[in-house]
């Protein structure tokens, strides 16, 4: 549309906006305000269908109703527009110019929102993963049209820009429904290796989140200056794992107590001739 069209359509809709009469704007508003009324019962129909729905993931659901409202609202000042004799079809047409001419000044939220489509078309996320992104993690809570929103272990919510979840690198904990617990623990160069891992493995079994398979391991990383350092390794759920983790720590000191095993720290032994 050149803008001399543009110009001469503006002008004529203009023209038919002062010749309207005040039954006609009674009319134009009336179907306003019963249509955005409808809209936002349609809108709570739906989104109560799109919570019993078990076929529509939880990722889509914030931005099918973000679609779902524009849709119904541009329909509803459309059929408001028509009923004072502004024709839909030129409508539309400076609809479509317009919004070129605001997407060049909001690239930005194009960005964004062609990030949104790219989650859900690679569905690298879902809603109640745990993630950790360019420094942040948490949970996912819900996925809209411009953003995520991440929920934090300490109660902080972060809101994520769509456009960087597929430009930096992503790490999703909740993809194969488990999580390995990795622990370090030193012991005194007294206790014999097997004492040590036995030890452990009680600590780890007391937690009762440890998954039988793969099974739990202890390994032997190296001898210190004061200890020899082991690492404890076991699998738990995903919703268990900073459970799993935190009573393990607590369970090995009673374990290493029950077994004689004594846990170190950094000293010096001085032997005098």
């Amino acid at each position: 549309m050149s803008t001399e069209t543009m110009a001469a359509e503006m002008t004529e809709y203009i023209g038919i906006l002062q010749g309207l009469t005040w039954q006609q704007g009674l009319k134009a508003l009336l179907i306003l305000v019963i249509g955005f009324v409808v809209s936002r019962v349609l809108l709570h129909s739906f989104s109560k269908l799109l919570g019993k729905s078990k076929t529509v993931p939880k990722t889509l659901h914030g931005t099918l109703r973000t679609a779902m409202r524009i849709v119904i609202d541009l329909l509803v000042v459309m059929t408001a527009a028509n009923s004072v004799g502004i024709p839909i079809t030129a409508f539309v047409a400076l609809f479509s110019v317009v919004t070129l001419a605001v997407s060049l000044s909001l690239q930005g939220l194009l960005s964004n929102l062609a990030g949104s489509f790219i989650i859900l078309i690679s569905q690298p996320i879902a809603v109640d993963d745990f993630i950790e992104l360019d420094g942040l993690s948490g949970t996912v809570r819900e996925i809209r049209m411009m953003y995520t929103k991440l929920e934090a272990p300490d109660g902080r919510t972060f809101y994520i820009p769509n456009s960087r979840i597929y430009t930096v690198n992503l790490i999703n904990y909740n993809q194969m429904g488990r999580r390995r617990v990795e622990v370090d623990v030193n012991a005194s160069y007294d206790a014999h290796p097997e004492t040590v891992r036995k030890a452990i493995l009680e600590a780890v079994n007391a937690t009762g989140c440890a998954l039988d398979t793969p099974a739990p391991t202890v390994l032997l990383l190296g001898y210190g200056d004061s200890a020899i350092q082991y690492r404890a390794m076991f699998w738990c759920t995903t919703s268990s794992f900073f459970t799993a983790k935190f009573v393990f720590t607590e369970r090995l000191y009673d374990t290493f107590k029950q077994n004689g095993v004594q846990m170190t720290y950094p000293h010096v032994n001085v032997h005098m001739q």
